[in-house]
């Protein structure tokens, strides 16, 4: 598989680093667009597509006391997406798939 073949699934090492490249590289367009999204402070959501969950974070952030779920289909971006929202998880705020 070639490196800019994990944009679509990322699995391994190349993986790994193609997810982190995608929580920086597209945080300025995330940024924006969810400035244009109206939360309810408990409200509930679903990322559908989650990534390595820089997202996930940021919608947290929108509805401090809502609940944020995550799926994905990439075991590398679940696991990221975990470990960058572990503390939401262990608070019951946060579940990623």
């Amino acid at each position: 598989m070639s490196f800019f073949e994990n944009t679509r699934k990322p699995v391994g090492l190349g993986g790994k680093i193609m997810v982190a490249m995608m929580n920086l590289g597209h945080s300025p367009v995330a940024r924006w667009g969810l400035r244009f999204l109206e939360l309810a402070p408990d409200a509930r959501v679903l990322d559908c597509g989650c990534g390595g969950g820089a997202n996930i974070k940021r919608l947290l952030k929108k509805c401090p006391q809502g609940i944020v779920r995550g799926v994905d289909y990439s075991a590398v971006s679940v696991e990221k997406a975990r470990n960058l929202n572990r503390t939401a998880i262990q608070k019951g705020r946060c579940a990623v798939w």
